[in-house]
């Protein structure tokens, strides 16, 4: 990655473009032919979030198939980009997902400089392979989060206290080996300042929280390791033991909208706007913003999916935001600045 002072004189990328083919023109809502996208020199990675994945149904029937990056990847592709696209475990802990991502990248770029693009959860992937887990096979040159809940979300803090699932107590039990785990066993009982403290105290009770005895137990088996990585004491904790690393350029874009009251997002967006402020049906404006905050775009969670897959997940309220559009601006921002 060239240093910040020699970006500026980078010759240009080539402009080009964009020609798709007739399904990627239906799926681009409000697509501009004459609309000119840059890409960018090094390979860019694309990171789902929970529940998220690569492509699903059989391979010898692709018609069945669904892909998480439908559309998006094939108009990257089209001007130009280098695109691998990640998968890892649905609802597996964060260390989980980010030792997968590593393997993944070791494998698909080794020897490669890349730009990792995430989507929600996959933004907390990244920072902790970047962090946690280097690799002298590839390097990271930046990291691009949407909609990532950086410091958690209060919708998830709901469920806990609802539904007994995500409770932090129950993770640092059974995932000792995560470094949020290890820094809450060492720091527990031992704050170094009365912020601190107070933060520990907040945890303590957080991680003791009991919903209803029956809705827990109804709920257990739906309960994973994941949902703990989402809460705001998780995160709060992860942040700490998390440094950004000074060798990689870290950007942030934000989803604010009001969701329509009929839309499956309308509950929980009404309780993080009760709690946290704007917000995008899953994670709040403030939640999202990491290293430079790029701004935010006007759309729920789910509208920054490919059109295909968010058909499938979302009923009632507005749609027409163009995700795939967006993300072409995103890679071509990344190219201005000599990625």
């Amino acid at each position: 990655m060239p240093p910040p002072s020699q970006r500026g004189a980078l010759p240009s990328p080539i402009r080009t473009t964009i020609h798709h083919d007739p399904e990627t023109n239906r799926l681009h809502l409000g697509y501009i032919t004459t609309e000119r996208y840059r890409a960018p020199q090094n390979p860019v990675v694309l990171c789902h979030g929970l529940f998220g994945f690569d492509v699903l149904g059989p391979e010898f029937m692709p018609a069945l198939q669904i892909h998480y990056w439908t559309g998006i990847a094939k108009a990257l592709q089209d001007i130009g980009c280098k695109v691998h696209i990640s998968r890892v475990g649905t609802v597996a802990a964060l260390k989980t997902r980010a030792q997968e991502l590593r393997t993944f990248l070791e494998r698909k770029v080794e020897g490669q400089q890349v730009n990792l693009v995430a989507h929600s959860m996959g933004g907390l992937d990244c920072r902790y392979v970047i962090t946690h887990l280097p690799s002298s096979k590839f390097q990271v040159n930046s990291l691009t989060t949407v909609a990532t809940p950086h410091r958690g979300s209060s919708f998830m803090d709901w469920c806990r206290d609802a539904f007994g699932v995500g409770l932090l107590h129950d993770y640092v039990n059974k995932q000792g080996d995560d470094v949020v785990a290890k820094y809450l066993q060492a720091h527990d009982g031992a704050p170094s300042s009365k912020e601190e403290g107070k933060a520990m105290a907040r945890k303590k009770q957080s991680r003791m929280v009991k919903a209803n005895p029956i809705v827990s137990a109804l709920c257990s088996p739906l309960d994973s390791p994941a949902f703990a990585n989402l809460t705001r004491d998780y995160c709060e904790a992860f942040n700490r033991v998390t440094p950004d690393d000074p060798n990689v350029q870290y950007y942030s874009y934000a989803a604010v909208t009001d969701v329509h009251p009929l839309a499956p997002l309308y509950f929980s967006y009404r309780i993080i706007a009760e709690r946290e402020g704007a917000n995008d049906g899953l994670v709040s404006l403030e939640s999202a913003k990491w290293g430079t905050f790029l701004g935010e775009v006007q759309c729920d969670h789910w509208q920054l999916i490919p059109p295909r897959l968010r058909s499938l997940v979302r009923a009632g309220g507005r749609g027409g935001f163009d995700s795939i559009g967006f993300y072409l601006g995103l890679v071509t921002g990344l190219a201005d600045k000599g990625y």
